[in-house]
């Protein structure tokens, strides 16, 4: 009887011992390539990070700071800046009934009709910087620094010259905490400053970059601007004054530029070691800006 053959099935155990090591060395390869992108794409996600924490906390630093006076400088340290920080200018429309602790004003843009360009809005316990005549001649000026005492909306100052770019607008009537002792310049510029405080604060672990403002003499809550950053202990943030020389200097009535340094750590991958980003720039005061260059 003749035997008809049959296609073997399976496969010899030579093959499998074969087969089985190629296979796991090419997950081993499939695997080591996933997790290198993995790993690259973390590294570039914490640099981008990293970059665009700095630069935000650089930009809060220029927009806050810029516009100050030295006079404006209150503490400068390694954990924090405080300072009178800029809300906005009007004009003195005027005086009522000739008084010195009120003025009547108006906002100094003539297309912002109530103010709303401003960083924010008048609150009690504000700084105010106005001029006043020196001694009996209004062709002498000197500025007379006080803080609002109390605020009342109205539309006044329709007859005064001053407004005549501000017809249809509303003004504000500011009494002083302090009455100055000659007449307030009407058509003169009135600028409103308020204590604020950029510094690093800690959050569980980690240090961030966050920012408070004073009103009525009480701090409000920390208002998260950057971060983190490295702790105070590692040079997470530094502040210098500098002079007009662009000297370190320890007086604040002599700074003309504020000197930064803030510093953040790279995430790391689990395989290299942590990288530190630094950002460093002077920020010009505005009495200097037209003179020292950046």
């Amino acid at each position: 009887m003749t035997r008809i053959p049959t296609a073997r099935r399976g496969g010899a155990l030579i093959e499998l011992l074969i087969a089985l090591p190629l296979a796991s060395l090419l997950a081993v390869a499939a695997t080591a390539t996933l997790l290198g992108g993995w790993r690259l794409m973390r590294r570039a996600a914490a640099s981008q990070g990293s970059t665009r924490e700095l630069r935000h906390a650089h930009a809060t630093f220029e927009s806050d700071l810029r516009p100050l006076r030295a006079r404006d400088l209150h503490t400068l340290a390694d954990t924090a800046v405080e300072y009178d920080a800029l809300l906005g200018a009007g004009v003195v429309c005027g005086t009522p009934n000739g008084a010195t602790d009120r003025v009547d004003m108006v906002s100094a843009d003539p297309a912002d009709a109530r103010g709303l360009s401003w960083a924010s809005s008048l609150q009690r316990g504000d700084a105010l910087s106005l001029w006043r005549a020196h001694g009996d001649s209004v062709s002498s000026v000197v500025e007379h620094r006080t803080t609002v005492r109390d605020i009342n909306w109205a539309s006044a100052c329709t007859a005064s010259p001053w407004m005549a770019a501000w017809a249809d607008r509303r003004t504000v009537r500011l009494t002083l905490a302090d009455a100055s002792p000659s007449p307030l310049v009407v058509g003169a510029v009135v600028a409103a400053r308020r204590r604020s405080r950029v510094s690093l604060y800690r959050s569980g672990a980690e240090w961030y970059l966050g920012k408070r403002t004073r009103t009525g003499g009480v701090w409000d809550v920390v208002q998260p601007v950057a971060g983190p950053f490295l702790s105070p202990a590692q040079g997470g943030m530094t502040a210098r004054v500098l002079d007009a020389a662009g000297a370190v200097t320890l007086r604040l009535d002599a700074a003309a530029a504020v000197r930064l340094e803030l510093r953040a750590d790279r995430a790391p991958d689990g395989r290299l070691r942590p990288r530190r980003d630094t950002a460093a720039f002077d920020v010009v005061l505005r009495a200097e800006s037209a003179q020292r260059a950046r």
